[in-house]
């Protein structure tokens, strides 16, 4: 008894380290994700506060997007600008009823050649 309870003391070293390895690596994909999912927030919250805008349903198409772009601009999400948003939205206004879909990916490089990438596909309509 005595002799099995002198090699049962824990986590080996190699152990120790295995776990610190993988602990490591979770953490670093969390870290290079972590800003995408913030700016899919910002982006949800700028698209929902257009769609439960009442004085939204009355406006064009073209007010509508002049007015997701300044909040996303506030939000410090750049990458849909009024030049390219038809690349990453499709909206529709019609008769008050605003219909939004938002497409796009974003990619991180993890190390050397391995990218992490994330496709967001969203729909909001009021």
């Amino acid at each position: 008894m005595k002799q099995l309870e002198r090699r049962q003391r824990g986590i080996s070293f190699i152990g120790l380290i295995f776990v610190l390895v993988v602990l490591a690596f979770v953490g670093l994909i969390g870290l290079r994700l972590f800003p995408f999912y913030m700016t899919s927030f910002k982006i949800d919250k700028a698209m929902t506060a257009v769609v439960e805008d009442p004085g939204m349903r009355d406006e064009s198409v073209r007010s509508i997007v002049r007015s997701i772009v300044k909040r996303l601009d506030i939000d410090s999400v750049t990458f849909i600008t009024e030049k390219n948003f038809n690349d990453y939205v499709v909206l529709s206004n019609n008769n008050g009823k605003i219909v939004i879909d938002v497409y796009y990916d974003e990619e991180a490089p993890l190390f050397a050649n391995i990218f992490l990438r994330v496709e967001f596909e969203k729909h909001f309509e009021n």
